[in-house]
C-alpha cells in the first residue's frame, strides 16, 4: 500500500469515526435548548471564509488586469523592482546584500508608474494575506470553542468531518493541532446527555 493510499484511508476511517455518531441522531439540531457558543463562533467563521474568498478573488482579478495592461505597454511585470519584491529577491538568494543594497537605492527618489501599478498588486494580495490569517484565527476559534448543546456538538463534528475530506489536511497549520481535541468536546455533549 502506497503513502498515499494509507494517507487516504487513515483520512476516511477518521472522517467516517467523525460522523458516527451523527448517524444514530434524529434531526436534533431542532431540539436546542439556551445559546452555544459554538454557533457563534461558526458563524464568526463563515463570514471570515466568505471575506477571505472575496479578497482573494478581488486581487487575482486585479493582478491579471493590472498584468496585462503592463505587458500592452511592453513593460515585463516581474522586471518591476519595488522594495517588496528586492527583499523576496535577497530572501531567496537571488541578490547578494550588496546587489540588494545598490537596487535599493535605486528606489531612491519618485515612484514610477508602473511600479506604483505594481505595488498596488502587491498592496491587493497583502490585504487577501491578511483575510487568509483572519479566516484561520476564526476557523481556530470556531474548533477550539467547547459546544454545549446538541446542535453545537453536530456542527462541529459535521465540520470535522468536512474538514478531513479536504485535501492535505494533516499538515494544516491553522487547526491540525487541535482536530482530536475538537470531536473529543464534541463526543462529550452527547455523554453527558445520556447520563444525565
Amino acid at each position: 500500500m502506497s503513502a498515499k493510499t494509507r494517507h487516504s484511508t487513515r483520512r476516511a476511517f477518521v472522517a467516517g469515526l467523525a460522523a458516527a455518531p451523527v448517524a444514530g441522531l434524529p434531526a436534533v439540531a431542532s431540539a436546542v435548548s439556551g445559546e452555544d457558543p459554538i454557533l457563534a463562533a461558526f458563524a464568526e467563521f463563515e463570514r471570515a471564509k466568505a471575506s477571505d474568498a472575496a479578497a482573494w478573488k478581488a486581487y487575482n482579478e486585479f493582478e491579471e488586469v493590472t498584468t496585462s495592461a503592463l505587458e500592452a505597454a511592453g513593460v515585463e511585470p516581474t522586471q518591476i523592482f519595488t522594495q517588496r519584491r528586492l527583499e523576496t529577491h535577497r530572501e531567496l538568494g537571488l541578490l547578494s546584500d550588496a546587489e540588494y543594497a545598490e537596487a535599493l537605492t535605486g528606489l531612491d527618489g519618485p515612484e514610477s508608474e508602473h511600479q506604483a501599478m505594481w505595488r498596488a498588486v502587491e498592496e491587493a494580495e497583502e490585504s487577501a494575506r491578511a483575510a487568509g490569517e483572519a479566516r484561520g484565527e476564526a476557523e481556530r476559534a470556531f474548533v477550539t470553542t467547547t459546544p454545549t448543546t446538541r446542535a453545537g456538538a453536530l456542527r462541529l463534528i459535521r465540520f470535522i468531518a468536512d474538514f478531513l475530506d479536504e485535501d492535505d489536511v494533516v499538515n494544516d497549520t491553522w487547526i491540525g493541532d487541535v482536530v482530536g481535541s475538537a470531536i473529543r468536546n464534541a463526543i462529550a455533549v452527547f455523554e453527558s446527555e445520556v447520563v444525565s
